[in-house]
């Protein structure tokens, strides 16, 4: 009995996930795609520095798709039951995921983001995740950019139409036929001279202007 429940969520969950990843894939390519500042990103690529992406767990939607170079892109995504829903849905991107979560100071998973950024490998995190406070960066971001010596890149995808869901972080849920609007931050490198608290208020100000931004980009 056991089991046949087991059977069922995991079913369950294979079935939201591919319905999640349909709407997304609808979305995607029933809208138009508008882009600022990318040559900031082809310009860290090309230099081969180490890179975390950033953004805000409400912006995670339509966000693992704005990522369209050509270096593996890896999610740190919460254990939680929503959180693997999500790491199904963007495996259906060629999107691959780690299960951590970034709600303490340090974030856990650390040895496998170690690992992968040292491979070369792109990291996407949301700093303010996974209970939040909203668009509050966590110091663990700061520590891995300083152990790692990786450049942080934030981003913000803005949408016309959107609803902001009654949720700790207001996740926005989109629509097709929609205009998106995708911003990259200035790239943020550590430095000695910081503290952690410095750093990691230095990202959640760049993200916060690239969010605005985003907003007014599609209107």
């Amino acid at each position: 009995m056991i089991f046949k429940k087991f059977l069922r969520l995991h079913l369950m969950q294979s079935f939201l996930s591919w319905i999640i990843s349909l709407y997304i894939k609808i979305c995607y390519h029933s809208s138009i795609w508008l882009v600022k500042d990318n040559h900031i990103v082809e310009k860290i690529v090309s230099k081969k520095k180490r890179i975390i992406i950033c953004f805000w767990h409400g912006n995670l939607l339509m966000t693992p798709l704005c990522w369209n170079f050509n270096k593996q892109f890896y999610m740190l995504i919460s254990s939680h039951p929503d959180g693997r829903l999500i790491s199904k849905a963007v495996s259906y991107f060629q999107i691959k995921t780690i299960s951590g979560s970034s709600s303490k100071n340090t974030l856990s998973s650390t040895k496998k983001i170690l690992k992968l950024i040292n491979e070369n490998k792109v990291i996407g995190i949301t700093p303010d995740g996974p209970r939040g406070p909203r668009m509050v960066v966590k110091k663990g971001i700061s520590s891995l950019a300083k152990s790692t010596n990786a450049v942080i890149l934030p981003l913000s995808v803005g949408a016309k139409f959107k609803k902001n869901i009654k949720s700790w972080d207001r996740f926005a849920f989109v629509f097709p036929f929609n205009k998106f609007g995708i911003v990259w931050g200035n790239p943020i490198f550590w430095d000695d001279n910081k503290t952690y608290d410095n750093h990691s208020k230095e990202i959640e100000n760049e993200l916060k202007r690239i969010t605005k931004l985003s907003e007014t980009f599609v209107n």
